[in-house]
């Protein structure tokens, strides 16, 4: 994921979850920078799966060269 407020990347799982307490059922899904503290919504699966395979991809780009 990428902090929208501070734009540093991290892994989902290094971020906390939030809202554990929350009113709505099974709760918000906000996740907290490890960094800044700022809640977000969850980034989708399939945009990670993206973010992964272009930086694979620009490793092997790299090797190349």
């Amino acid at each position: 994921m990428i902090c929208p407020f501070c734009r540093k990347e991290f892994a989902a799982a290094e971020a906390k979850k939030e809202c554990r307490a929350c009113s709505s059922f099974g709760g918000c899904q906000k996740v907290k920078c490890p960094y800044c503290g700022y809640e977000s919504p969850r980034e989708p699966e399939f945009v990670e799966t993206l973010r992964n395979l272009k930086k694979k991809f620009e490793r092997k780009t790299d090797e190349s060269k």
